[in-house]
C-alpha cells in the first residue's frame, strides 16, 4: 500500500459557520451536526460526507497555535484552505515526505464528538501530520489518518439531495506552473502528471489535482489571482437533472460548463463548485 493513496478531505475555511451551513444546504448537501474539536485545535466544523471522501466547513473559535494556518488563510478571505491526503498511516506519510525532502511536523492526535439521530454520541479520532506553511503552493497540505471511520462515515450523512457521491478534482491556480508542478509531485508521491489546457493534471488514485495558469480562474467565474490559490472543487453526481432541480428550487444561480454544472464561489463560501456526471471522464 502506498504511503498516500488520494484525497481524504478538503477544508473550506469560513468566518461564519452559520452562513456557510445555510449556503451548502442550499446546494443540496447534507451536513453533519456542528462539532467542536478539542481545545488545542480551537475550531468547529460541519462535515459533508461522501462515499469515499468528504469536505468540511471549518471555523476558528479560539485562536491557538494549531489553528494559525486557518487564521492565516482566512485573512485572505473564505475559501479552500486545506487539502487532507489519505495515508496508510500518519507515520507513513511523514516518512514519505521526509524522503521527498520536506520537513513535516510531528504527529498530532485530536478528536471531536459525533451526535447521532438517536441521541447517542460517538467520538471521532484522528492523527495528522502537516507540511510546514508554504511548503506546497496553493493549499495547506496534511495527511489525515482516520482512526475511527465508523464514527465519521455515517449512513445518515452520506445521502445528499444533489446526489453527489465523491470528490473528483481540486483546482489550483498558480503563477509559476513549472515550479508548482515539481513541488506538488513531491507532496503527492506516486501521482502521475498529464498536460491539459492551461496547465497540468496530477492523478493520484481516483482523484485529480489540476494546476492551472491564473487566467483559467475566469472559466470558474473568478478573477485571476497573482498568488497560488485553490479555487474550485469538482464533485461527481449520480443524477444531473435532480442536482440542477435542487439548485433551481433553492434559488442558486448556476451555469453550464461543458457537461458540468457550475456554481459561483459567492454562493459557496469562497469555493467555486462543479457538479459533473459520475460517468464523465476526467478530461
Amino acid at each position: 500500500m502506498s504511503a498516500i493513496s488520494g484525497i481524504d478531505h478538503i477544508v473550506i475555511a469560513v468566518t461564519d459557520l452559520d452562513r456557510a451551513q445555510r449556503a451548502y444546504e442550499r446546494l443540496g448537501f447534507t451536513l453533519s451536526p456542528r462539532a467542536r474539536h478539542s481545545a488545542v485545535m480551537g475550531t468547529a466544523n460541519h462535515t459533508i460526507m461522501l462515499q469515499r471522501d468528504y469536505f468540511e466547513l471549518l471555523a476558528v473559535l479560539t485562536p491557538t497555535e494549531r489553528n494559525q494556518r486557518w487564521r492565516d488563510a482566512l485573512a485572505a478571505g473564505e475559501g479552500i484552505a486545506g487539502l487532507a491526503l489519505a495515508p496508510a498511516s500518519a507515520a507513513a506519510a511523514k516518512q514519505a515526505w521526509q524522503e521527498q525532502g520536506f520537513a513535516p511536523g510531528e504527529l498530532v492526535s485530536f478528536s471531536r464528538p459525533v451526535d447521532r439521530p438517536d441521541g447517542s454520541r460517538m467520538e471521532a479520532r484522528f492523527e495528522i501530520v502537516t507540511l510546514p506553511k508554504g511548503s506546497v503552493p496553493g493549499a495547506s497540505v496534511f495527511a489525515c489518518d482516520q482512526l475511527t471511520r465508523d464514527a465519521v462515515w455515517l449512513p445518515e450523512l452520506m445521502r445528499h439531495a444533489n446526489t453527489v457521491t465523491a470528490i473528483r478534482r481540486l483546482v489550483v491556480t498558480l503563477p509559476d506552473l513549472a515550479a508548482a508542478k515539481a513541488v506538488w509531485l513531491r507532496a503527492l508521491p506516486g501521482a502521475t502528471a498529464t498536460p491539459i489546457a492551461d496547465g497540468v493534471r496530477l492523478r493520484l488514485g481516483s482523484h485529480a489535482v489540476d494546476l492551472l495558469k491564473p487566467a483559467a480562474a475566469r472559466r470558474y467565474g473568478l478573477a485571476p489571482s497573482s498568488r497560488p490559490k485553490a479555487i474550485a472543487i469538482e464533485f461527481a453526481v449520480e443524477q444531473v437533472a435532480q442536482c440542477r432541480a435542487v439548485l433551481i428550487g433553492n434559488g442558486v444561480a448556476a451555469w453550464a460548463l461543458g457537461d458540468r454544472t457550475a456554481v459561483s464561489a459567492a454562493d459557496a463560501a469562497g469555493a467555486a463548485i462543479l457538479f459533473t456526471p459520475t460517468e464523465s471522464p476526467l478530461d
